[in-house]
């Protein structure tokens, strides 16, 4: 999620909105995906700091926009909203920034659009969704302002890969029904940050589905809404047992085409269309992620984790990265209560703050909710020409809280894929990891060096003393994907490890000299006529006449007069 946009819409959103106080529902059978974010200890009080990862809680905004900025600096440099990339100040710009769900495909709509939702229950066949409504989210505790910069529709351009805005949507799916009813809440996203004139940064794509139910948005409080119109509330509610989904979505923007999410088992596919997009196709199954969210006065942080977070302050020029609950002096982070929602946990720079806010929470998530969402990476972390742009090279999934987010590194004959989440779930239980890697066989080897040999590997967890303990493991190489899996593993923070091998090429034989034969005086048959022609080979024979004794070399050796074959 964009840091610019993350600062700008905390303070208005919440300090704007002062009424809204969290009204925890004390009802126990209330379900987690339904849980707000927990408020600070104290209202109206400084000094404190809390951290939030969920990576759908940005997802549910769905903002529609197309800014230019003159800059890639967020402090300094402002935004202009268009009604168009095609018109100034983005046409020109090197700094655009755009963001918009993707509508579902129609007669009018071929480009950057939803080709089909579908899903099923355990082995049952996929069922071809029923589209119900498209939908534009409303923020009203946002100013007028803010509203019209980021809920504003706008024209794309074809060849900067910047698509017409859409909306998102919603559908039923015959024989799927959860708790809250049969609603299901397609949001996919697509969005750039500093795209330049000739659009070859690529773009994210962010796709969340959600089980919903809709109750009208009078009189209700609208933090407790998941997603809101003007005119309705969408309240979210856990997937269906054993449930799966396919999503298939058309986009001509450039995406890297490695994919990392929240779903099991993993089909992936994708196509290159006629018209220059690209029909990527994603299925898996329903997972259960924990969420962690926090709150510590500063004073009682870890004075590591406290020291990361008041450099980062100083660095954005004292503005803080979040969410503000409470901000007295806006550049002294003791007069505030600010909770990071970022989820920056996707790369290596920030997993070891989030292991620190682990420790704040005693190893313990605050929600575990039911999950169905998937994303590109934002760069290809160095694979550009094993990778390349818009088509699937690979995936990887998995139900841990915080994970590298690229494919696993290669180090001394193993890729090493780091997770992590609380050890314990929101009930207390002993949290139980779950891991896929799908990625095709020819960008395994372009990656990892190999030949077009088979590829051998074996999987391993392992964890931070080093102890290698049990998990349900399964390796296979088919139809062109290598496919990794590892279940049943536990947290806090193991790595997987999996050592890929191939078989040494089998050595060239060297040639045999061929014996002499033994000699013989069997005559050699000539060969049939339609045979290759075969050179007569020459025989020794031994003749003796008293003591006398010679040997006769020829094709038909003959003794001389007077001598006798030996």
């Amino acid at each position: 999620m964009r840091k610019k946009l993350v600062a700008l819409l905390s303070v208005l959103a919440l300090l704007l909105a002062p009424s809204l106080v969290q009204a925890q529902a004390a009802d126990s059978v209330i379900p987690d995906e339904q849980l707000m974010t927990p408020r600070p200890p104290e209202e109206n009080t400084g000094g404190y700091s809390g951290a939030y990862f969920d990576d759908q809680k940005t997802l549910f905004r769905a903002f529609t926009y197309v800014e230019a900025w003159a800059g890639t600096n967020y402090a300094t440099n402002g935004a202009i909203t268009c009604l168009s990339s095609q018109e100034e100040p983005c046409k020109s710009s090197n700094y655009l920034f755009f963001e918009t769900p993707l509508s579902p495909c129609s007669d009018t709509r071929t480009r950057d659009c939803v080709a089909s939702l579908s899903g099923r229950i355990g082995e049952n066949a996929l069922a071809n969704a029923t589209l119900v409504d498209t939908l534009t989210s409303t923020f009203t505790q946002l100013s007028n302002n803010l509203l019209n910069r980021y809920n504003t529709p706008f024209k794309g351009d074809i060849a900067r890969g910047v698509p017409d805005s859409g909306q998102v949507s919603l559908w039923t799916i015959p024989g799927m029904q959860h708790q809250g009813g049969n609603l299901f809440l397609l949001i996919p996203k697509l969005n750039a940050e500093f795209q330049n004139v000739a659009g070859t940064n690529p773009s994210s794509l962010d796709v969340g589905l959600f089980a919903v139910s809709k109750i009208p948005v009078a009189g209700v409080q609208l933090d407790t809404c998941f997603f809101s119109t003007t005119t309705d509330c969408y309240k979210r509610w856990p997937f269906p047992q054993n449930a799966a989904f396919k999503v298939s979505i058309k986009t001509g923007a450039k995406i890297v085409g490695w994919f990392h999410g929240r779903l099991s088992a993993p089909e992936i596919s994708s196509e290159k269309l006629s018209d220059g997009q690209t029909l990527i196709n994603i299925e898996g199954a329903v997972t259960t992620v924990p969420i962690l969210a926090v709150w510590a006065k500063n004073t009682d942080l870890p004075s590591k984790l406290n020291t990361m977070i008041q450099e980062e302050f100083v660095q954005r020029g004292n503005q803080f990265a979040g969410v503000a609950y409470y901000l007295g002096n806006q550049s002294d982070r003791s007069t505030q209560a600010v909770m990071d929602e970022r989820n920056p946990s996707f790369n290596d720079n920030f997993f070891e703050r989030y292991m620190l806010w682990v420790d704040v929470a005693k190893d313990k998530a605050y929600a575990s909710v039911s999950t169905w969402s998937f994303r590109t990476m934002q760069n290809a972390q160095g694979y550009e020409k094993c990778i390349g742009d818009s088509g699937v090279a690979g995936m990887v999934t998995t139900n841990s809280n915080a994970y590298i987010a690229g494919p696993p590194k290669f180090e001394d004959g193993n890729l090493a894929y780091r997770v992590a989440s609380p050890h314990f779930d929101s009930k207390g239980q002993v949290q139980v990891g779950t891991y896929d890697l799908a990625i095709r066989s020819d960008v395994a080897r372009c990656i990892y060096g190999f030949t077009s040999a088979p590829i051998q590997a074996t999987l391993s967890v392992i964890y931070a003393d080093g102890e290698s303990k049990n998990a349900t493991t399964l390796v296979s190489e088919k139809n062109n994907w290598l496919r990794l899996s590892a279940k049943g593993f536990t947290y806090s923070s193991p790595t997987i490890k999996v050592k890929l091998s191939q078989e040494a090429p089998a050595p060239t034989p060297t040639p045999t000299p061929t014996p002499t034969p033994t000699p013989t005086a069997t005559p050699v048959t000539d060969p049939a006529p339609s045979a290759k022609p075969v050179v007569a080979k020459k025989v020794t024979i031994t003749c003796v006449k008293g003591k006398t004794v010679k040997k006769v070399t020829a094709v038909k050796p003959v003794c001389p007069a007077g001598f006798k074959k030996k």
